[in-house]
C-alpha cells in the first residue's frame, strides 16, 4: 500500500498553487462529496514512479486540522503539453464492500525463446479489465513469456487473477509469438511451388497413358 499526504484547498487559484510547487487535485466517489485537495508536486512525482492506475493508495487528508485516511485510485492525470509536469489529478474513492472495475497493466517477464529463432513477440493487450473488491485489485499482471516459441500464445485462461474476475473471454489471446513476414512468405512460396509440381505431375500422367494406348 502506497501512501500520499494531501490537504483540502479552496476551489480556484490553481495557478498560484502550481507556482508554489503544489498540484491541485480532487477526490470523489459514490460515498463522499467531491473534495478539492492540494498535494506537493515532489510527493506526487515519487508516487507516480511507484504505482500504476490499478494501485491502491492510502490518501492521508488533512481537513480543518482533522486527519482523515481513505483508499483511492488514480482516475485522471492532466499533464502540461510542454513540460510534461502534472497539472491536476483526479482520485477516486470506491464505495466500501462494493466491487469495482479497473484496467490492470500487463508486465512481461523473461525473453521468449521464439524470438531467438526469428519470431516476433506480439502483445495483444497492454492492460486487462477486471472486476473485484478494491483490496484484491492487483498492482500488475505479470506474464512470463520465456517459454513461448513461434506460434505459442498466452490466453486469459492461463493467468491466475486471484480473487478478481477478468472481463475478457477465457480464450482471448494476451501475448503471442508470431513468425516474421519473411518466413511466412517463404512458407507460402514453398507451398505454392509444391502445389505447382503436383499439378504438373498430374498433367503429365494422362499424356503418358495416351501415348501407351496409341503404341
Amino acid at each position: 500500500m502506497h501512501t500520499l499526504e494531501a490537504k483540502t484547498r479552496p476551489s480556484g487559484k490553481a495557478s498560484v498553487l502550481r507556482r508554489q510547487g503544489i498540484v491541485p487535485a480532487v477526490v470523489y466517489g459514490p460515498a463522499i462529496e467531491s473534495t478539492p485537495i492540494a498535494i506537493a508536486r515532489r510527493d506526487l512525482l515519487v508516487l507516480f514512479s511507484k504505482v500504476t492506475r490499478s494501485s491502491r493508495i492510502s490518501l492521508k487528508l488533512q481537513s480543518d486540522g482533522k486527519p482523515k485516511e481513505m483508499d483511492v485510485f488514480i482516475k485522471v492525470i492532466d499533464y502540461d503539453a510542454i513540460t510534461d509536469e502534472p497539472l491536476h489529478v483526479d482520485f477516486y474513492h470506491p464505495e466500501a464492500n462494493h466491487p469495482l472495475k479497473l484496467s490492470v497493466p500487463v508486465k512481461l517477464a523473461g525473453d521468449a525463446i521464439g524470438i531467438k529463432s526469428g519470431g516476433i513477440l506480439n502483445v495483444q493487450f497492454r492492460s486487462v479489465p477486471v472486476r473485484g473488491m478494491s483490496k484484491d485489485i492487483p498492482h500488475l499482471i505479470t506474464i512470463d513469456v520465456s517459454a513461448l516459441d513461434v506460434g505459442d500464445s498466452v490466453h486469459v485462461s492461463d493467468i491466475d487473477f486471484g480473487k478478481v474476475e477478468p472481463l475478457l473471454p477465457p480464450e482471448r489471446v494476451l501475448v503471442t509469438v508470431i513468425a516474421p513476414r519473411s518466413l511466412v512468405a517463404e512458407a507460402a512460396e514453398a507451398a505454392e511451388a509444391g502445389e505447382g509440381e503436383a499439378a504438373a505431375e498430374g498433367a503429365e500422367a494422362p499424356a503418358a497413358a495416351e501415348g501407351e494406348g496409341a503404341a
